[in-house]
């Protein structure tokens, strides 16, 4: 369950956040686009590191169950949502 994109493909997103703001005129900007899409581009980056993180702490707590659960199956996953809940929470965050 990775999140990883490729710089190429954030860079991607960018634009059509960005494109999106410029053509619609039910948004008002103030700052610069050029601006604006670097603090989208480096949101979205910062928002998979988090993830990232999140799945790494929850791999570890299923590893370091008692009883050896290997990866993909059904236990496995009701795990890993479980305790990617709980660290999103710890955030204030959720995650469906």
């Amino acid at each position: 369950m990775s999140l990883k994109l490729s710089k190429n493909r954030v860079n991607y997103l960018t634009k059509l956040i960005v494109d999106y703001i410029q053509k619609s005129e039910d948004i008002d900007y103030l700052d610069d686009l050029g601006n604006i899409r670097f603090k989208i581009y480096h949101i979205i980056l910062d928002e998979l590191k988090l993830f990232e993180d999140i799945e790494t702490a929850s791999q570890e707590k299923i590893v370091s169950q008692k009883k050896n659960i290997p990866e993909g199956s059904r236990e496995w996953e009701i795990l890993f949502r479980k305790y990617s809940n709980e660290e999103l929470a710890k955030l204030g965050r959720v995650w469906d």
